[in-house]
């Protein structure tokens, strides 16, 4: 696949890596010399500078070979207009694929299917503002995702914490314990690694473990947890941004009535009140410690921090868990190395906007059969669910007899029953049964030439 990249920040680049590592031909074309000199350093990569909506320039970047042009700059309109000449002037593109966050163009509750040619609009807003639901939903714990409409849960276990012992190996664990879950990958000295039943634990070591059982949840991360979820009835928000916004009219009024939202700005604040009457609205600083104490913040069950201002959703999403607020959500806008120091001081879910993002895009480029993608240590591991096809190759054959090189683990099943289960090497494929995969990053060319 030939691609052209219009935005080398850090969205282009991190789906830039996730293409060229699946042999795309990826080129970027970016205002910004800096910005392409650095892509040129992280992607296998050529970087043209210029803008997007400049007609000569893109023929420069290539366009008239590309199959798929994704525009990622900061800039709505450049990158409305870049899809719109692409799409008018150079027919043989297949996918032409917008970042848009104003409303302006995309009405306040939900994306348009189509507007001047676009085949597909990501707004990043409106992605974090439905991950969020999910985790108020599906569950929330310390570094783990949830794929909604299953109980299979993705949760992160440090070497020495919880149930896991540097020395031991991965056999070892499953003997010892009696539920059922996968250990599908093994994070060391920031590289990803597959891990055989011998692999032995060693010092520094994270596990990426995949269960269906809150038992092996708590055995295994040393983290307790209710055996029922239940979602929070008293949620405070910090922030009426445009996150907030999608993510209120996510929620059905009825709902809405537990939340209470905090906003320092007199006319965001009203203009909220009037947008959603069902909600708490307070018109005060974060940062005045006397709110905290005269609106007994301390006794809601979840904080969520969405403000345009990283350090201070990840600090006072902090403060929140120290004060004794159950839960804690902060957004992570500008800078996703603040995700893991977010956790570090107590965060539960530090939500990156990039990764929510790249996850997105790199869905739906895959096309049919992937339902939901999660990416794990900056992209380094991805984590799939996929609808088995009626073409794949391997309907009716057993996991056994299959070969997959140590390159993908198949880590649960769900079938059309609902009904769920962690497979052995007895299970038989079977259309229509949704698999959740783990596959290094650098393995992801693999995954799609054998399941795509």
């Amino acid at each position: 696949m030939n691609v052209l990249i219009i935005g080398a920040g850090r969205r282009g680049v991190r789906i830039g890596r996730h293409l060229a590592a699946e042999k795309s031909s990826v080129i970027f074309l970016d205002r910004s010399i800096s910005k392409c000199r650095e892509a040129e350093s992280k992607v296998d990569c050529l970087a043209v500078c210029g803008s997007g909506t400049d007609l000569a320039k893109l023929r420069e970047a290539g366009v008239e070979k590309a199959d798929t042009v994704i525009a990622v700059t900061d800039s709505d309109e450049v990158n409305i207009v870049a899809c719109g000449i692409v799409a008018t002037e150079f027919p043989n593109v297949v996918n032409t694929i917008a970042a848009i966050r104003s409303s302006g163009y995309i009405g306040e509750a939900g994306l348009p299917p189509r507007i001047l040619g676009i085949t597909h609009i990501i707004n990043p807003d409106q992605e974090g503002a439905e991950r969020i639901l999910d985790t108020i939903r599906y569950g929330l714990y310390r570094d783990t995702l949830i794929f909604p409409g299953t109980d299979f849960m993705i949760f992160t276990v440090s070497e020495g914490q919880g149930g896991i012992r540097r020395g031991e190996s991965v056999a070892s664990i499953r003997k010892r314990t009696a539920e059922n879950f996968v250990i599908a990958a093994i994070y060391r000295r920031a590289k990803i690694i597959i891990p055989t039943g011998d692999t032995e634990i060693r010092p520094g070591d994270i596990l990426v473990i995949i269960t269906d059982s809150d038992k092996a949840y708590i055995e295994l991360s040393g983290t307790p947890s209710r055996e029922i979820y239940r979602e929070p009835d008293d949620i405070v928000i910090l922030g009426a941004t445009r996150i907030t916004r999608f993510l209120l009219y996510a929620i059905a009024p009825k709902d809405r009535k537990k939340i209470r939202l905090i906003e320092k700005n007199e006319s965001d604040a009203n203009e909220f009140a009037a947008l959603f009457p069902e909600i708490t609205v307070l018109n005060a600083s974060i940062t005045d410690e006397s709110i905290w104490d005269d609106e007994s913040l301390s006794s809601a069950e979840l904080f969520i921090s969405l403000t345009d201002n990283d350090e201070l959703n990840i600090v006072t999403s902090g403060y929140a868990k120290k004060i004794g607020i159950k839960k804690s959500i902060a957004l992570v806008k500008s800078n996703t190395n603040y995700s893991q120091f977010a956790i570090s001081l107590g965060v539960d879910v530090a939500l990156s906007i990039t990764d929510v993002t790249v996850d997105s895009l790199i869905r739906y480029l895959r096309g049919d059969g992937i339902s939901a993608m999660h990416t794990l240590f900056g992209g380094e591991l991805e984590v799939y669910e996929y609808v088995i096809q009626n073409s794949f190759p391997f309907i009716g054959k057993k996991l056994k007899d299959i070969r997959f090189k140590s390159r993908v683990v198949i880590a649960g099943v769900r079938k059309d029953d609902g009904s769920a289960l962690i497979p052995d090497g007895e299970y038989v494929f079977m259309a229509g049964d949704r698999l959740i995969l783990s596959i290094r990053h650098d393995d992801s060319g693999y995954l799609k030439e054998l399941f795509l």
